[in-house]
């Protein structure tokens, strides 16, 4: 795993996030809990789901054409944000540039490839009363606080690094998706359970890897990028494999999760990433609302990692 630039200040930094609660992820992976345990985490899922409206489908998504009321405007965190409600009372948590693209995406490549996701759209040109900036407000990722969605609710975060997968291939290829796409923010705030009315993906529990902004830019402790092509082009992937272990160039939080992960833990979640149609990608993308040409090089980018994750396997 390669610093940072700044040296001695982030390796100081990264020895302390290590030390507190960034244990490695380390399990037999023939003590993997039972299919219908390891579908609160992950499920096989079908081919081509659409990957433009995602999990919610065209009937959950926002109105683009009705003005919303701010409820409430965000404190804290990297992106700026309201609490949102439109006229037909739904409200929604709306997250501002830088994140607001890239959580999308991001979040349709993971629920593509097996992982639960919450609905979430992204919203272009939309209208507000009571927000800091004139009509039209800039892009928004939208995600409903109450969707009709199966009785979905949050539940509170859970972690990377104490959870029932703890060890499985299922957990260790969602690590290594996170380093595919330059996730510097795995950290348990970001992840969310949720409950469900009924079983749905074969679970009524789910354990999301959820808020996924802090991607396709470069990873970094105190310099970490987001939603910047030109650094996304640049990232790497996998350094070299040693004594039977990847070393990622990763320099982003938790470092420690990715002691111990095997090529095929590697070459399990690739092949499956290689399975992705061109439509899909497509799809992923213009879900997050970028132009095709700044799509197609972080396709290109990210089927070069795929290409060398499924090298590991020769």
């Amino acid at each position: 795993m390669r610093l940072t630039p700044g040296g001695f200040c982030v390796l100081a930094i990264s020895a302390v996030v290590a030390a507190n609660g960034a244990r490695a992820v380390a399990r037999s992976i023939n003590d993997a809990p039972p299919p219908d345990e390891l579908a609160r985490l992950w499920i096989e899922p079908e081919p081509n789901r659409d990957l433009f409206f995602g999990v919610g489908g065209r009937r959950l998504a926002p109105d683009p054409a009705v003005t919303y009321r701010v409820i409430k405007i965000k404190k804290g965190g990297f992106s700026d944000g309201y609490t949102v409600a439109g006229p037909d009372r739904r409200e929604w948590s709306a997250k501002l540039y830088p994140e607001a693209r890239t959580e999308v995406v991001a979040s349709r490549i993971v629920w593509a490839l097996g992982y639960h996701q919450p609905p979430a759209y992204t919203l272009e040109g939309w209208v507000a009363e009571g927000s800091r900036s004139e009509n039209p407000q800039p892009v928004a990722r939208f995600r409903e606080e109450k969707p009709a969605f199966h009785g979905l609710k949050e539940e509170g975060p859970w972690s990377y690094a104490e959870n029932p997968f703890v060890g499985t291939r299922q957990l260790k290829g969602l690590i290594v998706l996170n380093v595919m796409l330059a996730n510097s923010d795995l950290k348990a705030g970001n992840n969310m359970r949720y409950s469900l009315s009924e079983p749905v993906e074969g679970a009524r529990e789910w354990f999301v890897a959820r808020d996924l902004g802090q991607t396709f830019g470069r990873t970094g402790l105190l310099d970490g990028l987001r939603d910047d092509i030109e650094a996304f082009d640049q990232s790497g992937f996998i350094e070299g494999v040693k004594d039977g272990v990847v070393d990622f160039e990763y320099n982003g939080l938790n470092q420690a999760l990715l002691d111990g992960i095997t090529p095929a833990d590697v070459v399990w979640i690739c092949s499956r990433m290689s399975k992705l149609s061109d439509r899909q990608w497509l799809d992923a993308f213009r879900a997050g609302g970028y132009a095709e040409p700044t799509a197609q090089r972080y396709i290109r980018r990210l089927k070069l990692k795929i290409a060398q994750g499924l090298a590991l396997e020769r």
